[in-house]
């Protein structure tokens, strides 16, 4: 088949990047975005892609910046996902157990079982077919993907999730064009242990109703500085979060807690949570690396590689994560981050270090 390059113009969502990866993950978009539209190109050539023992040659292409993009058709043909396509709405659905994620054509903004958040790409529709962002799309889906750089295949094997559904819930209040809070967190569904998920929800319900608590002062404080009960700037208070794992009985994930109240650009924090679904309870990091007594000294060894092979500018020279120090799971990796401004200056973003469990073994 013979390439063809196409491009499109597409409404992208200008996205706060939630993340900057240090490896191989990939960054996180808030849910506070603004629009604008940008050329957008699409490579189309034919993907070599691994499922099992099977290796097949699927319609796929590859955006300029290297992103690998699938036809819709292969996701019911040969991962049994149910997808459907509707004209009016130009909006693209599709359903696997337990979850149902749905994307308009050309647009970054995605739901995946009611929860709202942008993506880093958009699905694209040329000469009729409909591409879908392979890696951004299953992970969401459940499941892992990985590349071979030397036979350029693309393998998909299935993570074995635990049994449960989390939904959405969401809360939104708009004062006027300049004031807004928004709420969005998951809730568990169905899961075996009743008890321990209906104490996740609770903890998981109190952390964002501190959240808003913490936003409307923010907002009575802006009122209070400048005079008015109307500002004439944006004052922004956005709560995200990100599911990153969802196996062997642990569920790990992050808020996004995102404010703007005029200036350059926002700032935003991530807060994030990892939890034993048997007992309920919240694990540490020492708990999650194996209860490994030099799990501090492992995992600043990996930091300093990390940043000697990516060789950041930082602020201040990194020596060792803090007795309280933000992580989350991820695969087979536990994934330690820095804030902003925390070692590195703010267009870097928030600092994501993997680690693999194996290490700790």
């Amino acid at each position: 088949m013979t390439k063809k390059t196409f491009t499109v113009r597409i409404a992208l969502a200008a996205a706060l990047l939630a993340g900057f990866s240090s490896s191989a993950i990939l960054p996180q978009a808030s849910v506070y975005a603004e629009t604008y539209s940008t050329d957008f190109e699409v490579t189309l050539a034919p993907l070599k892609i691994q499922i099992g023992d099977k290796l097949l040659d699927v319609p796929g292409g590859k955006s300029k910046e290297g992103d690998t993009y699938v036809g819709l058709a292969f996701l019911s043909k040969q991962l049994g996902l149910a997808t459907s396509w509707d004209e009016k709405t130009k909006t693209v659905t599709v359903s696997g157990p337990n979850k149902t994620m749905s994307m308009h054509n050309q647009s970054t903004e995605f739901s995946l079982n009611d929860h709202k958040f942008y993506a880093p790409l958009p699905p694209v529709i040329i000469d009729g077919t409909t591409y879908l962002p392979l890696r951004f799309l299953l992970e969401q889906m459940g499941y892992k993907i990985g590349y071979n750089d030397e036979s350029h295949v693309v393998t998909i094997d299935k993570i074995q999730e635990n049994e449960l559904k989390l939904t959405n819930k969401s809360e939104s209040q708009t004062k006027s064009d300049n004031r807004r809070i928004t709420l969005q967190y998951p809730q568990i569904e169905g899961w075996a242990n009743s008890a321990a998920s209906a104490q996740i929800n609770a903890f998981l319900q109190a952390e964002v109703e501190k959240y808003k608590a913490a936003a409307i002062q923010q907002l009575n404080d802006l009122t209070e500085v400048i005079g008015s009960t109307e500002p004439d700037f944006p004052n922004t208070f956005d709560v995200n979060y990100k599911i990153t794992y969802n196996q062997d009985h642990k569920l790990s994930l992050y808020f996004i807690v995102y404010t703007f109240s005029g200036g350059a650009h926002g700032f935003y924090t991530w807060d994030s949570h990892t939890f034993d679904l048997d007992t309920g309870n919240e694990l540490s990091l020492k708990q999650v690396v194996s209860n490994n007594p030099n799990y501090k000294n492992i995992i600043n060894q990996a930091i300093k590689k990390q940043l000697k092979e990516q060789d950041y500018e930082l602020i201040e020279p990194f020596e060792s994560i803090r007795n309280d120090q933000g992580f989350y799971l991820k695969d087979d990796t536990v994934v330690v981050y820095f804030g902003l401004y925390e070692y590195a200056p703010y267009a870097l973003g928030i600092l994501e270090f993997p680690i693999p469990l194996s290490a700790f073994k």
